[in-house]
């Protein structure tokens, strides 16, 4: 059975691989074809389509009363993110930073990550809580609008993006199912050698989801794409924060156990740190890439000793 395991989650990564590419050519093209900057893009348009697992592990966790899964995913994620993944993507290639909008995002992320260990203190993450998640990132959003640099050209008279958009999600959902397959396959693994859930969520599971940032946004700076990618991977993680953490409580109030609390903490500690190298320095390079897997190896312990 683990060999079956083993061949979905190869399978799934080959099939994420390919269609990322053809998800940050039609994101591109959105990017091109309107006044929306490219990092804009990539805090909304790539950011919802990379975090499908995560919004569809919510709402399937708080249907089947798994909220510890739900938490832990999101904070694992979101922290996973802007660390361990931007630091590989940094290892490869300098990543220039719009200093302005990592520094706002991270900071609204953080907060996100201490709100949420206060509502779910008392063990419920109820329905008021969840849309209350939901809708602070559609407001965030909004306000980030003006703060995003505008580094795209002007839309050209006659543009058609529509069939770019409509290709980009396309592609973002094939990438979405081949994770959400790599993610199973990480699950039932660690179902076999029995891993606590607020765990297998906080760091193996989130592994798993941050697979589509990993892959679509390697493609991005690859291409040359770097406030693409840096939108998506902080826009990402505040997402998580949110409307990936609330959306499936806004649905099934779920209970959570007191780790919850403990993972959003340490989660949001490392985010603050990972804001803290990124938002201070223009350019990303490997210098700034050690930190940030650094970040995400202390997190992880700490992480790994408040629920283990």
């Amino acid at each position: 059975m683990i060999a079956l395991w083993i061949v979905a989650f190869v399978g799934g990564l080959v099939t994420a691989s390919l269609a990322s590419r053809r998800a940050v050519t039609h994101a591109l093209a959105v990017a091109d074809g309107s006044r929306v900057s490219s990092g804009f893009i990539g805090m909304t348009v790539l950011a919802i389509g990379t975090d499908l697992p995560e919004i569809a592990n919510s709402i399937i966790s708080a249907a089947t009363g798994h909220g510890d899964l739900n938490v832990g995913d999101s904070a694992g994620s979101a922290m996973t993110q802007v660390t361990l993944v931007l630091g590989i993507l940094c290892f490869g290639v300098e990543v220039v930073s719009d200093r302005r909008a990592v520094a706002a995002l991270g900071i609204l992320t953080a907060t996100a990550l201490g709100v949420i260990s206060l509502l779910v203190r008392d063990g419920v993450f109820d329905r008021v809580d969840g849309l209350l998640l939901v809708a602070s990132w559609v407001l965030a959003l909004i306000a980030m609008r003006s703060l995003v640099s505008d580094s795209s050209p002007p839309a050209q008279p006659g543009s058609r993006i529509g069939p770019a958009i409509a290709l980009t999600a396309v592609w973002l959902v094939v990438v979405a199912v081949a994770a959400t397959v790599v993610v199973q396959s990480f699950v039932a693994i660690t179902e076999s050698i029995g891993v606590p859930e607020i765990l297998a969520g906080a760091v193996v599971l989130a592994l798993g989801t941050s697979l589509p940032e990993l892959i679509v946004d390697w493609t991005a700076v690859r291409r040359g794409a770097g406030a693409l990618a840096l939108g998506d991977l902080f826009g990402s993680s505040f997402l998580d924060a949110t409307f990936a953490v609330g959306i499936g409580p806004a649905l099934t109030p779920t209970v959570v156990s007191s780790a919850a609390t403990a993972t959003c903490i340490v989660a949001g500690l490392g985010i603050i740190a990972a804001t803290a190298i990124a938002a201070t320095r223009p350019t990303l390079r490997r210098g700034s890439a050690v930190a940030l897997v650094g970040v995400y190896g202390v997190a992880t312990v700490a992480l790994i000793a408040a629920t283990g």
